[in-house]
């Protein structure tokens, strides 16, 4: 009877410890020592119940609070949780560490924390603390023999590193001949090509406008549009330089009124009305204009910037 009694009370303290499932299988270091510069990996593996959230504070921390370690060892990565597998409600674990060292000499390190939370409380598991030992490579001092330092060898200059030079140096001479050319240029009233930065008359500009027009022969292939375009778009330029109206922002009929209280002679400004009249038909109505409208629209045009000059003259004569 006793016997059967503490069977009995062993499988239930087995079911008990299976039920909890936290336990900690081992703990290795891929190597107890090793040389400076060399890393070394730490694995534990351990189990918890299935969907247990963990948590594994940060090694380095550790480290750092370790007085007897002092910097001597270094995380080079820190722990990394795997699955190995699942069974019976169980999770087996693994969780590896690597480390490395710049110091020889023997170290202890610090358990590792696990933190685990079953019943809503935060419990612990800690791994076993492992020692280390960080070695150097011995020195034969019976055959090492000391050397003199080597002076620094040299080698020959390539175009490579001398290339940078080149280029600014040529950077500079080209920004040095610009801003020469352009003090010359400037001097000469031309622009940096050597254009001509005078500005010409407003009627010469007009002329010369009016003068393509007329040799374009727009009308003459269709582009009766393009054509007057041309034409009162040239002129309201003119009269807006010549009388400094507006001329460019307003409609045909506003400028003849303008120009009403500004030309005297009823021939140029009737023969420029009907150009006026003619362009905004031909560029608004889709009108069909006469071969002697398109004939007589540039000469009004010039009639008119010729008149509008000489009357120009005139009146600087005057002052």
């Amino acid at each position: 009877m006793k016997k059967k009694l503490y069977i009995l009370l062993i499988s239930i303290f087995a079911c008990s410890l299976s039920a909890l499932g936290q336990k900690v299988e081992k703990t290795t270091l891929s190597s107890d020592s090793l040389l400076i510069g060399d890393q070394v990996v730490w694995e534990a593996y351990f189990s918890l119940p299935d969907g247990t959230p963990i948590q594994i504070p940060s090694y380095s921390e550790l480290l750092a609070k370790d007085t007897t370690i002092k910097g001597g060892v270094e995380v080079v990565r820190e722990f990394e949780l795997d699955s190995i597998s699942v069974k019976n409600g169980i999770r087996n674990l693994r969780a590896r560490l690597m480390l490395t060292s710049f110091d020889s000499g023997s170290y202890i390190l610090p358990a590792p924390i696990i933190l685990y939370s079953t019943t809503g409380e935060i419990d612990t598991l800690r791994l076993e603390s492992k020692q280390l030992y960080v070695t150097t490579i011995p020195i034969d001092t019976a055959s090492f023999q000391m050397y003199d330092i080597k002076k620094q060898e040299g080698y020959p200059y390539t175009l490579k590193e001398f290339l940078p030079w080149i280029l600014a140096a040529l950077a500079l001479a080209a920004l040095v001949w610009g801003i020469i050319r352009a003090v010359k240029m400037r001097r000469q009233n031309r622009g940096f090509f050597g254009k001509s930065i005078v500005k010409e008359p407003a009627h010469i500009v007009a002329l010369k406008k009016l003068e393509k027009l007329r040799t374009g022969k727009l009308w003459q292939s269709g582009k009766e549009k393009a054509f007057y375009s041309g034409i009162t778009d040239t002129l309201k330029e003119y009269i807006d330089e010549r009388y400094n109206f507006g001329a460019t922002e307003k409609t045909s009929s506003e400028i003849m009124e303008e120009l009403r209280k500004r030309v005297a002679d009823e021939n140029v400004l009737a023969n420029l009305n009907a150009m006026f009249t003619t362009a905004d038909l031909v560029k608004f109505a889709k009108h069909t204009p006469t071969e002697a409208d398109n004939e007589n629209a540039v000469p009004a045009a010039v009639n008119f910037v010729n008149y509008a000059y000489m009357e120009q003259l005139k009146e600087e004569e005057v002052k």
